[in-house]
């Protein structure tokens, strides 16, 4: 059986989607599959947009290549250090003990807990001003759960996201603060600097990861963990295995289940097939995550995981660029939740999920924590 498939996105679009671990590595690393969103056409992500939205939206690195890849890799790249992201941990810590100080006898983890911290955090590190947050928080889910879909309503929103964005770089220019967008803004490497496009792209991505995407890694982790007594168990007797939680959250259930537009530049074969030059292939991270050739028992939550090589984050040069921080307010979250609340109780029956082409979206995760 092939791990390599066509199928029809919901909007009918034609796609190559694989589903194995090794051809995944291998599509997520091949240079002849391009991500440079321009030379797609109409097989773009976002081809329904003006083209002044695409340029505001898909100027990242995202959606290029070497060189223009390297280049802006190079500039950002401190900016996500682990070392630098490790002093936000504070503030992270921080803030979620405020949340959960809120909480009455039983919380919404979703709507209570994972959801603020992740606007809270993203708010703080971006100099968003909190009477904006519900507008990007929402426009933010609508990108991620109806993407593939480019119904109007995703259409609305990302322009809108992508607004917002440019404003705030705008703002930032005038009134610069001790902020991401600041640092982002004076970043200069040989006297090479971002493009307000550039910038507007790349304050666009923080908002889709640093919200929906973060949310949406700590709340599986909990809902995870609470489904799994032992496992909570284990790590609150052992609590440095939190980061390898974090780990095996990511490779059980991705925030994102698929994996960007790729193009082909010209003829590339896949586990025997064929993909012509001009067609788009995707990889499907969850499946690849699951593989059974590569995660002994893949369905097994184990929080003492050992090779955990997931895809959750992508590969090769396009890994994303925010991980550590995604994995530091999951790690932080998961932590002082366990420790603040070891007997709370999962309402299971009141647990409710979303499904989207892109996303598995936890929406509900309600439970007693007296």
């Amino acid at each position: 059986m092939s791990s390599v498939d066509p199928i029809a996105l919901p909007d009918g679009r034609k796609v190559w989607l694989v589903s194995r671990y090794d051809e995944a590595r291998q599509v997520l690393t091949d240079p002849r599959l391009s991500n440079d969103t321009r030379k797609m056409g109409d097989q773009a992500p976002l081809a329904a947009l003006p083209e002044s939205v695409q340029a505001a939206v898909a100027s990242d690195m995202l959606n290029c290549d070497p060189p223009a890849h390297t280049r802006l890799r190079r500039l950002v790249a401190p900016t996500f250090t682990v070392r630098r992201i490790a002093e936000h941990r504070p503030r992270i810590e921080r803030i979620a003990h405020e949340l959960l100080d809120a909480c009455g006898a039983e919380a919404d983890l979703v709507e209570d807990f994972a959801g603020p911290l992740a606007t809270r955090v993203l708010g703080e590190l971006i100099g968003m001003d909190p009477e904006d947050a519900p507008d990007v928080r929402r426009w933010s889910d609508m990108f991620v759960m109806e993407l593939l879909t480019l119904s109007e309503e995703v259409m609305a929103a990302t322009a809108s996201l992508s607004e917002y964005a440019a404003d705030l770089v705008r703002r930032r220019r005038d009134e610069p603060r001790d902020d991401m967008v600041t640092r982002l803004i004076s970043l200069r490497d040989s006297g090479d600097r971002l493009s307000d496009d550039e910038l507007s792209s790349m304050v666009f991505i923080l908002m889709i990861a640093g919200q929906t995407a973060t949310a949406q890694l700590l709340a599986k982790g909990l809902h995870l963990l609470l489904t799994n007594p032992d496992q909570l168990t284990a790590l609150r007797e052992k609590p440095d295995l939190v980061p390898s939680a974090v780990q095996e959250t990511l490779r059980i259930d991705p925030s994102l289940q698929m994996s960007a537009f790729r193009m082909a530049t010209e003829p590339v074969e896949v586990d025997g097939i064929t993909i012509p030059r001009g067609d788009i292939v995707l990889c499907s991270l969850l499946a690849a995550n699951h593989d059974a050739e590569r995660f002994p028992e893949p369905e097994r939550f184990d929080v003492r995981r050992r090779d955990n090589q997931h895809l959750a984050f992508s590969h090769g040069i396009h890994r994303c660029l925010g991980a550590n921080l995604a994995e530091l307010q999951a790690q932080v979250g998961i932590a002082v939740f366990a420790e603040r609340f070891p007997h709370a109780l999962l309402r299971a029956e009141d647990v409710s999920w979303r499904q989207t082409p892109l996303v598995n979206v936890l929406t509900t995760l309600p439970v007693e924590l007296s």
